[in-house]
């Protein structure tokens, strides 16, 4: 860095121009003799302050700290005219050329001094001329010079500008803020204006200096801000909108009444927009006509006249029928408007907006001003956004109502069905519980008869009472089965924590002999976990889905059953995979379907394992679905939370 420092040192120390360096935290490195001349010499020593904190103490304009934020940050070089009419502590009144760039691990600023003004050396009257910023000299506000870039802006030549007096460009309301330029001498001043050009109104914002040495002289310095105003004056209006939709949001789903929903909303929306009246209608359920649901600021023979009108008809008729907005200028004048008691009002501005909802034409609003209030095309964007909000709440509305209108009935049904699935359960458990003991001594008593009776019997008579002891250990198993569907769902939920490993060990002990008939075997492929649980119906979903697996074994291979594990957030989810005959794919959603059987002559079976094992699970908070094809086998999924 000294190295550096001394070659800065020897370079620029002669230089014919001002130089000065800094680091890219902003501190002055080194400046020339040249620069601390025509600075004030209170100030020095320079070396080790803030470049931001001189530059705004010897300029006043802020452009040049912006310039060098960037110029540190992306090292793009910049040239910038700044003029210095204004800035007591630099020596010389005229104007600055300043240049910034990097060097090396510093950066390096060199400006050119003009002394006297423009007039004294006119190679820097052509530095000025080609300024992007507009320069203009003038006297009492007449245009003595102007640079290029000013001529741009007006759209006017060199020559149609001088002698002309900018207040001939500017509108009334900018002439006050724009008065000191017919004075002798005032102080610097900043201000905004709209100056009228060939291509329209612009707006110019900028610096004015008066020198000292010439009186009367002013010196502006301008840039263009159109863009930027108009980009303001959106994002104001933007702004506004929201808020204004916000608001209307909010009214609208302050109540579900329509009556005191259109109400509030005219209400609102008339207050946002400054518009003394409005009415809304809403089309009929035929969609042929509009009724005038609400109205505001309107006498009643005024709105008797315009109460109802056929589609098409209207200002609100059209709009009806085209789905599009109508903005009109003078109302009252509008041969298209067919009441003349509404003409007599005296209504200029007037909206006519659509009210949609997502699918269809729910109504029209209306909206209009006595006075001159325009309404412009902003004003339409946002009337249109309202009223597709009014139109979806409106239909909400609408659609609650209806559903009000028949929710007693429903409730009715409700409790009609509530009541008829308690009687079928009640009737399901009753007969059961009746059944079951009969069928218990039928099937003793069969037994009973065969061992003591059966040398007598013959061939046929021994066939019969075969069939009656296989029908009735069928009914037994049947009854058996719907008690237990009864107990699944109305029993009290019991929780406790056991293995799962160990309820498989007990029912591959129990279930042996029905394996062994189909080779089969079962195979824990992980470990499984101990759960808190119903250990009665968790062992009942196992049973039920290791028999099935059975039963519907392939006969053309051994039987193996796979039973899996994994956990996921907070649910156990585990697989029972069998190699089976599969169940066909239009059967997959019907076999939870108590009494529903995918195959009917394959194994005996009453059709009633599967709804317990669903209704088990659904009692539990768990879940179950299943995966199979036909010949290769099924694999059932279910959950079981873990708390």
């Amino acid at each position: 860095m000294d190295r550096l420092h001394d070659h800065i040192t020897s370079v620029f120390n002669r230089a014919p121009f001002a130089m000065c360096a800094f680091d890219s935290s902003g501190t002055v490195l080194y400046i020339n003799p040249l620069f601390e001349s025509n600075l004030d010499q209170s100030e020095l020593p320079f070396v080790g302050k803030s470049l931001y904190e001189l530059t705004h103490k010897f300029l006043v304009d802020d452009r040049l700290e912006k310039m060098l934020k960037r110029l540190i940050e992306t090292d793009r070089p910049f040239s910038l005219i700044v003029d210095t009419l204004s800035s007591p502590g630099v020596k010389v009144s005229g104007f600055i050329n300043i240049t910034g760039y990097r060097m090396n691990s510093i950066y390096i600023l060199i400006a050119d001094f003009v002394s006297g003004g423009l007039a004294r050396e006119s190679r820097y009257k052509k530095l000025i001329e080609d300024a992007p910023d507009a320069v203009v000299i003038m006297n009492r506000g007449y245009i003595t010079f102007t640079n290029k870039a000013f001529t741009t802006i007006m759209n006017m030549s060199t020559s149609e500008l001088l002698g002309r007096n900018l207040f001939d460009f500017i509108e009334d309301e900018a002439k006050t803020s724009l008065s000191p330029l017919k004075k002798k001498f005032a102080r610097r001043f900043s201000t905004q204006f709209t100056v009228n050009t060939r291509a329209g109104q612009k707006v110019l914002e900028g610096n004015f200096h008066f020198i000292e040495d010439r009186p009367a002289t002013s010196v502006a310095m301008l840039r263009d801000v159109t863009d930027k105003v108009l980009l303001e004056k959106r994002l104001l209006r933007q702004n506004q909108d929201l808020s204004a939709v916000n608001m209307i949001s909010t009214t609208l789903s302050s109540s579900l009444e329509l009556e005191k929903v259109l109400q509030n909303t005219l209400a609102q929306v008339l207050q946002i927009m400054n518009i003394e009246t409005g009415w809304i209608y809403l089309l009929n359920e035929e969609g042929k006509k509009l009724r005038c649901a609400h109205s505001y600021g309107l006498p009643d023979d005024v709105i008797q006249s315009i109460k109802e009108l056929e589609i098409g008809e209207g200002i609100a008729g059209r709009v009806a029928l085209r789905g599009e907005p109508i903005i009109i200028e003078n109302a009252s004048e509008d041969p298209r408007i067919c009441s003349l008691a509404f003409k007599r009002q005296g209504i200029r501005s007037f909206a006519s907006i659509p009210l949609y909802s997502r699918t269809r034409l729910i109504g029209v609003m209306n909206i209009g001003s006595f006075g001159q209030r325009l309404i412009s095309p902003d004003d339409e964007r946002l009337l249109i956004t309202i009223g597709l909000h009014m139109g979806t709440v409106m239909e909400n509305i609408l659609l609650f109502q209806e559903i009000a209108e028949t929710t007693e009935e429903l409730q009715d049904a409700l409790n009609l069905i509530r009541q008829r699935n308690e009687e079928l359960r009640s009737l399901v458990s009753t007969v059961s519980h009746d059944l079951k003991n009969p069928i218990i001594a039928i099937n003793g008593f069969c037994e009973r008869f065969v061992k003591s009776a059966s040398a007598k019997l013959d061939e046929k008579e021994q066939e019969y009472i075969n069939a009656i002891q296989e029908s009735g250990r069928h009914m037994e198993k049947f009854v058996t089965n719907l008690l237990t569907l009864s107990a699944v769902e109305n029993l009290k939920l019991k929780k406790e924590e056991f293995s799962v490993s160990r309820i498989i060990k007990d029912l591959t002990t129990e279930l042996a002999p029905q394996l062994d008939e189909k080779q089969g075997s079962i195979v824990v492929e992980n470990q499984l976990p101990v759960v808190k649980a119903d250990k009665i119906r968790v062992i009942q979903i196992f049973s039920n889905l290791i028999s099935n697996a059975i039963k519907f074994a392939d006969p053309e291979r051994k039987l193996l059953i796979r039973i899996g594990y994994h956990a996921e957030g907070k649910m156990h989810i585990f697989s029972v995979k069998d190699n089976g005959i599969g169940i066909p794919e239009e059967h997959t959603e019907d076999v939870f379907d108590i009494f529903f059987r995918a195959y009917d002559n394959h194994a005996e079976g009453t059709g009633i394992g599967l709804s317990i094992v669903k209704k088990a699970l659904h009692v539990m908070g768990g879940d179950i679905w299943l995966k199979s094809r036909v010949e290769e086998g099924t694999i059932f999924y279910f959950t079981i939370p873990m708390e």
